[in-house]
């Protein structure tokens, strides 16, 4: 009997590795790898073309919310800032998404300091391909379905500089060049 219950929780575990093995084979792992994505934001520029720039994917994770995906077709080398902003609207050339997401009145700051913006984040730079990729994971945000500090129906923005990290009230980040809008996967 111990033989057959043994056989039983090897199998079982067998299986459930093979599992877990596939559901984060496409995906970058931070934090609990079985959490599938719960939000999703297809970016694309906010001229009239409206071409497709990348995708970016949130999921809940040990300790926060996993911030992944990945930005294509920049100028190699280049460094771009990609903040969460507080309307969920990409309209006016991205100005319709309002200010960065901001639910407790902080100032602008880095994105590890938890006197700051929700929705600040790493800068991120591009490699020789043109393709920039964040892996991060935002301690001061939710992707429950609403709530104060929930990104779900707001939206990312893309700007054409560097964030300082420092300057009032968006770190002088430049431009907004790309935009997205934070939806249910």
């Amino acid at each position: 009997m111990n033989k057959t219950m043994l056989a039983s929780a090897l199998l079982c575990g067998s299986a459930l590795a093979m599992t877990g093995c596939q559901t984060v084979e496409s995906q970058m792992q931070t934090g609990n790898p079985l959490n599938q994505p719960v939000l999703k934001s297809t970016i694309n520029t906010v001229t009239d073309n409206k071409s497709e720039v990348g995708q970016v994917f949130l999921r809940p994770v040990d300790g926060g919310v996993q911030v992944y995906g990945k930005l294509m077709n920049l100028q190699p080398g280049k460094t771009v800032s990609l903040h969460i902003h507080e309307t969920g609207s990409c309209g006016d050339m991205g100005k319709a998404a309002g200010g960065h997401f901001n639910p407790d009145n902080k100032p602008h700051s880095n994105p590890d300091d938890m006197n700051g913006h929700a929705g600040d984040l790493p800068n991120l730079t591009a490699n020789e391909d043109g393709v920039a990729t964040i892996n991060y994971v935002n301690k001061k945000i939710s992707v429950a379905e609403t709530g104060k500090y929930s990104v779900n129906r707001l939206a990312f923005i893309v700007h054409n500089g560097v964030d300082d990290y420092k300057s009032q009230p968006a770190g002088n980040a430049g431009d907004r060049v790309a935009c997205g809008i934070i939806e249910k996967v």
